[in-house]
């Protein structure tokens, strides 16, 4: 039998209640709902808000009012990304709690992230594992993209922020690769930067923000900067662009089906479940299939069969022709600048060129992308 309340007490508030009662008194105070409204730029909420209204009143209208589903194939690939480079974030954070940028303690932080940090191994493997797994999503998108022409009027800007999101991913897990400091990352990243340097301003401009053409003391904490704040940041202003032409343009053509439709109580079940199910993916690729630690890098013992990142095998091959090393480089970086503006140059073109054409097109230059990578494992491997 439950007590009564005693003679002259005040009847219990629920939680629910109280915690209303300070939004309405922070409401008074500022605009809750505007600051609210900056979510739907990234995916989590995207039904558009009235800014001037209460939030309660917000929250009511959202949670049954029907709106486009994310959580449908391929429609779904632009939320991965940005769930994904969430926990790429908190993951990196856990792991910055202990680790120190400095030629001296990087490789002796992350060896004790490793092995004395309770459950470091985890989030260290974690970490690298969804970055392998955010850069095949976000090249995956930009081939769907690609495939059903998203990149015509008036989706140009979802596709330059979508082909831009495909740079700062590579840029990312670049710069991170170095932050070991154990031997193959060390000697990884001098690959890369080799066959960087070729590229004609690119080169250069890397050059001067890391330290040079070679790594030096002063390079690791260049690159902490780039992989943990810079690029990060780009990465989430694109995100932000994304979403943002996303609403405004729609998930699909004209001429497809409707896409489905839910409500936003259904999509935040929906986004529970993905962020569940891709952080177990995770834990298990981690855990069954750990990246290798190897011993601190030394910069006077070149490891054998140490290769630059897979994205580079295709220009370090053609390095190896015997020309001037700019020429090639010079058309990596034409290459580059085209994809994301392939909009503007197909505009000029006057319409000669139809998806199937430019679909035809785009399918050799990847075929002969995957030749050339193919070729970069063997010239390093012989």
């Amino acid at each position: 039998m439950s007590a009564s309340p005693k003679p002259g007490s005040k009847p219990a508030v629920p939680l629910s209640e109280r915690l209303w009662r300070a939004l309405a008194w922070l409401e008074q105070r500022m605009n809750v709902t505007e600051l609210f409204s900056f979510l739907t730029h990234f995916g989590v909420i995207y039904t558009p808000i009235d800014t001037q209204r209460p939030l309660r009143e917000v929250l009511r209208e959202i949670g049954s009012k029907p709106v486009v589903s994310y959580a449908r194939w391929p429609h779904i690939l632009g939320l991965l990304t940005a769930i994904l480079f969430a926990l790429q974030a908190i993951s990196g954070t856990l792991l910055a709690f202990y680790y120190h940028p400095t030629a001296t303690m990087a490789y002796e932080s992350t060896r004790t992230i490793v092995r004395d940090v309770p459950l470091g191994w985890l989030v260290h493997q974690v970490h690298a594992w969804g970055s392998s797994l955010l850069m095949a999503v976000v090249f995956v998108r930009i081939v769907r993209l690609f495939w059903d022409g998203l990149y015509r009027a008036p989706r140009e800007v979802l596709w330059f922020s979508g082909v831009m999101l495909g740079y700062l991913v590579i840029q990312i897990d670049f710069t991170g690769r170095l932050l070991p400091w154990d031997i193959h990352s060390y000697w990884a990243a001098i690959r890369g930067l080799e066959v960087i340097s070729t590229v004609p301003v690119v080169g250069p401009v890397l050059a001067f923000v890391v330290g040079g053409k070679t790594l030096s003391q002063d390079s690791l904490p260049r690159f902490y900067v780039l992989h943990s704040l810079v690029l990060p940041g780009l990465y989430l202003a694109m995100v932000w662009v994304t979403f943002a032409s996303m609403r405004r343009v729609g998930l699909s053509r004209t001429d497809e089906a409707p896409p489905a439709t839910t409500t936003f109580r259904k999509h935040l079940a929906d986004l529970a479940i993905i962020m569940l199910l891709l952080f177990a993916g995770l834990v298990t690729l981690a855990t069954l299939f750990p990246f290798h630690f190897h011993g601190a890098a030394d910069p006077y013992a070149t490891p054998k069969g140490v290769q630059p990142p897979w994205y580079m095998l295709a220009l370090y091959a053609v390095d190896q022709v015997p020309v001037p090393g700019w020429i090639p480089g010079l058309l990596a970086l034409i290459v580059c600048l085209a994809i994301p503006f392939l909009p503007a140059i197909l505009k000029r073109t006057g319409g000669r060129f139809d998806e199937r054409r430019v679909r035809i097109a785009g399918v050799a230059v990847f075929a002969v992308w995957v030749v050339l990578s193919v070729i970069g494992v063997i010239v390093e491997r012989s």
